[in-house]
């Protein structure tokens, strides 16, 4: 550990000197801005060691399959050894997720489904309907196929199973693997996007304030019709209110933009602040949207979150879900899964982060795959806390 922490000072003091020099252009061109105190607080990051990976390896747990309950595993195909993720295992429409960019899957060798890319994630997805009771899922990636042994438990029986279907089956599932990785492979009975936790709701309001004491009399809204997204749109309306402050659609105005969607709503959203097609004055991202495709376009992303991504136990998280499931990147749905899992105490007071990726002429930008070795909540990048956010 004592070898660890000076050589990650030192990587970070490199990494934010690049950062002052590329990212102040970058984020310019792109008319998107985290705020004025942006750059210094990236600068405050050398001393206080906030980097996007992790800087301790404790031991993972996990749980044991559970039959009808989510299940990770992996096959060799190959010369590969492929991380699989089926959820939620139960009789019905599954998600399947495959830890390589050329996935293919189905009930049978011959009866495979070609997957797809989703926003917000970097496995590759297949939709696939699984009968009650042990079955396979076959798998096929890099020109080799593969059985999975399943066990999808009873069908019926008054159990109710978590619907994956839409734009937020990947963030549900994500939140399933954190619960197995923190020990719990119970069936899944709902997803982050079913309700707004209060905590969030929380920080939505204090993030509205923290505009309101900078002076911000206008905000651009990007929403969803998800129950959560309605009920978060809500509360920023409703914060905004409050303090005078007008709510429209983003559009060309200079002005804060909010984003209460999810996953695939949010990709859009940063992604057109990115392309200039929306102008924002910072991008403030709901907690829920913390995974790093979204906080890697150039759009000048800040976020509350009631953690330090560098503390214990979230690189502990870190750790426990590179073991179970490599190339399935950290998210606050898993995370929050992974802690309650664990039975650890509730949120603390809210933080305001800014986010910001290193630029590397000539690697494609911000809105390639990452492929790291070690499981990272923003590859390349910082996660800098820039202020407190009062309770409200």
């Amino acid at each position: 550990m004592s070898a660890v922490l000076p050589a990650a000072v030192v990587l970070t003091a490199a990494l934010t000197l690049g950062l002052l020099l590329l990212l102040r252009t970058r984020l310019l061109a792109r008319r998107a801005t985290a705020s004025a105190y942006f750059a210094a607080a990236v600068a405050g990051a050398v001393l206080a060691g906030v980097w996007g990976g992790p800087l301790l390896s404790p031991s993972p747990s996990a749980a044991k399959p559970v039959a009808g309950g989510p299940l990770l595993g992996s096959l060799v195909l190959g010369a590969r050894q492929v991380p699989v993720m089926v959820v939620p295992n139960r009789p019905g429409y599954n998600l399947v997720a495959v830890g390589a960019p050329d996935a293919w899957a189905g009930t049978g060798p011959d009866r495979l489904a070609k997957g797809e890319r989703r926003p917000g994630s970097a496995l590759t997805w297949v939709p696939v309907e699984l009968s009650a009771g042990p079955g396979r899922v076959w798998v096929s990636a890099g020109g080799a196929s593969a059985p999975l042994a399943v066990d999808t438990g009873r069908a019926g029986g008054g159990r109710a199973t978590a619907d994956v279907r839409g734009a937020d089956g990947p963030e549900c599932a994500s939140a399933a693997a954190g619960a197995v990785v923190g020990g719990d492979a119970e069936p899944l009975a709902g997803c982050p996007a079913d309700r707004l936790a209060e905590a969030d709701a929380a920080a939505l309001r204090e993030t509205v304030g923290f505009l309101a004491g900078r002076g911000a009399r206008s905000l651009g809204l990007a929403e969803d019709a998800s129950p959560r997204g309605r009920a978060a749109a809500a509360e920023v309306r409703a914060a905004a209110a409050r303090a005078g402050i007008s709510v429209g659609k983003p559009d060309g105005s200079r002005q804060p933009l909010v984003v209460t969607a999810g996953w695939a709503g949010a990709d859009t959203a940063v992604r057109d602040v990115e392309a200039g097609r929306t102008t924002a004055e910072g991008t403030y991202l709901a907690p829920w949207l913390f995974t790093a495709p979204l906080l890697s376009p150039s759009a000048g992303q800040l976020i509350p979150l009631r953690y330090a991504p560098n503390s214990p136990a979230a690189v502990e998280y870190l750790t426990a879900l590179g073991s179970r499931l490599p190339g399935e990147l950290p998210t606050a749905a898993g995370y929050e899964a992974w802690r309650v899992a664990r039975g650890m105490a509730g949120p603390a007071p809210a933080r305001l982060y800014a986010t910001a990726v290193l630029y590397v002429p000539g690697s494609g930008g911000s809105g390639g795959h990452h492929h790291e070795e070690s499981t990272s909540w923003l590859p390349s990048g910082m996660i800098v806390p820039v202020a407190g956010l009062g309770t409200t």
